[in-house]
């Protein structure tokens, strides 16, 4: 259809050709006035729209680093994940399932290479569950009712080194010491949300309680907060995240961990068979999966982001092309359209420079209509892909001068070229062209 439409539009042009105007004309050369007007319309059409697409793939790719960013603490590239879920059936108390933990760890953290292991419920952004209800301690169950606040947080079962393992940094207090057990006191360690939610950042010494207030569960006190991480989701709001050591856990074996983590002072992957040697060494039998690094998780949760961002990147640089070629095309034809006349402005004693500048201040007026076009549109519809961003504001200033500026870099070199061409025409054979 655009072959048919844009092949039509200087057929029908050409058709109404007074042919008694051409023949006055010097050979023809001038063109038909609404041709003019077509090309130009046109290139100024071509350079708007790639500065819409090129605006949006610049918000877009802002998108996915600040969404990779945000993990970066993490440092994802050396931490080593997998999956070793224990059967019930085999490992139906907490005396068998801390037994593994801790064979499997000691091999493990004896491995050369390795800084830091752990066990966990779950890794971030691997499992979107795991709430429990909570309450402060010196409120009552009416009391959390009428405050209109939900008491309710996301809870992870780990092993002492875990949050130095996935690189969960401490921000206060300290890291469990893995002498918690089911006769010392019972201690959490929060996340910031959590503990500026609940104890406006003071919750270190603080006590809570799961479930009821008023039940003869024990209180456990808070010796910890930790940075927050999007458990949930990569551009998921942070929620309330608390983590308990595993050997105080007795009676909740739904969540026990089930994902070790390995930190790695080199490539993780090339140490997966040593691993996997430990885990059988403690049990053959033992069913190992999902295994990756953190990176590989970080990059399937942003997938789609990605390859959104990848064609509109795409489309873009097409864009791009295609208006610097018809703004080269447009003033190509008029340099060849106005030969004479450059000719006797040569003859005439005007300097190279005059022609130069003559070409691309045509071409240049051309362009710089279509940015400013483009520069009004994107406004408007670049407010259409807030959903899509994260971390960026859809009219991002920096974006909008950046592509502003390729574009008229871009176009001044298309410009340039064609103008070189025709200061560097003789003018003798310039006059001579008819």
């Amino acid at each position: 259809m655009t072959a048919v439409v844009f092949g039509l539009a200087p057929a029908l042009q050409a058709s109404k050709l007074d042919l008694n105007a051409a023949l006055k004309q010097s050979g023809g050369r001038s063109g038909i006035g609404g041709g003019k007007r077509l090309r130009s319309v046109m290139v100024i059409a071509e350079v708007a729209l790639s500065l819409v697409l090129l605006v949006g793939a610049g918000l877009l790719i802002q998108t996915f680093m600040k969404l990779r960013e945000q993990y970066s603490g993490l440092r994802p590239g050396n931490a080593l994940t997998m999956r070793t879920e224990l059967a019930p059936n085999k490992y139906p108390d907490l005396a068998r399932r801390g037994a593994f933990y801790d064979q499997i760890l000691e091999r493990v953290t004896a491995l050369p290479g390795v800084v830091a292991a752990g066990f966990s419920t779950s890794v971030p952004l691997e499992w979107k569950g795991g709430t429990n209800g909570f309450y402060p301690e010196g409120l009552t169950l009416e009391e959390a009712k009428a405050s209109g606040l939900s008491y309710d947080a996301n809870h992870r079962q780990v092993t002492a080194d875990y949050l130095k393992a996935i690189g969960i940094s401490l921000v206060k207090g300290r890291y469990f010491d893995g002498n918690e057990n089911a006769q010392s006191m019972p201690v959490a360690i929060v996340n910031q949300t959590m503990a500026r939610q609940y104890w406006n950042d003071d919750a270190i010494g603080k006590r809570m309680k799961l479930g009821d207030p008023a039940s003869d569960l024990p209180w456990i006190n808070i010796v910890g907060i930790v940075g927050d991480v999007r458990q949930m989701g990569v551009d998921e709001p942070v929620k309330a995240e608390m983590y308990f050591p595993f050997g105080q856990i007795t009676d909740q074996t739904w969540y026990a961990p089930r994902d070790l983590v390995v930190r790695t002072s080199s490539e993780p992957m090339s140490l997966v068979g040593a691993i996997r040697g430990a885990i059988r060494e403690v049990d053959p039998d033992q069913p190992i999966t999902n295994i990756r690094t953190m990176d590989e998780i970080l990059g399937e949760q942003t997938a789609p982001r990605q390859l959104g961002m990848t064609l509109l990147t795409v489309f873009a640089a097409l864009a791009l092309l295609l208006a610097a070629l018809g703004i080269y095309g447009v003033l190509a034809y008029f340099v060849v359209q106005n030969t004479p006349e450059i000719g006797v402005r040569l003859a005439l004693g005007a300097a190279r420079g005059d022609i130069i500048g003559l070409v691309v201040r045509k071409g240049m007026l051309l362009a710089l209509t279509g940015v400013g076009i483009g520069l009004g549109g994107t406004l408007v519809l670049t407010r259409l892909m807030q959903s899509l961003l994260f971390g960026v504001n859809a009219a991002d200033p920096m974006t909008f001068a950046i592509v502003a500026a390729l574009l008229s870099l871009v176009a001044f070199a298309a410009c340039y070229v064609p103008a070189l061409r025709a200061s560097r025409l003789d003018p003798m054979t310039a006059l001579r062209c008819d």
